[in-house]
């Protein structure tokens, strides 16, 4: 059940990942938006520079604040770095209590 959720969650954010980069492209260059689509497919493909291009549609695009827009694109990094940091320090406190 919980790989379901995972998978649901991340074919969300892809999806809109896509449509943000198309939205920029279209923005910016003033593509059609078939045209920016078939473009943003591989963009969007790259973890790091699929992302920034989300954010920069995002804001272009959409109209949406900055961060919002990083929140939105980046907020799976968040919480990995969030739950490392707790299991990094249970495993100290552990390590000290023992």
């Amino acid at each position: 059940m919980m790989q379901i959720g995972a998978f649901l969650v991340f074919l969300v954010m892809g999806v809109t990942n896509l449509l943000a980069v198309q939205a920029g492209l279209t923005a910016v260059l003033g593509v059609p938006v078939l045209l920016a689509l078939v473009v943003a497919v591989p963009v969007f493909y790259f973890r790091f520079v699929g992302s920034a291009a989300g954010i920069v549609g995002a804001i272009v695009g959409w109209h949406m604040p900055v961060p919002l827009a990083v929140l939105l694109f980046c907020w799976p990094v968040l919480v990995y770095g969030f739950l490392r940091g707790g299991a990094e320090a249970r495993s100290v406190l552990a390590r000290r209590a023992a």
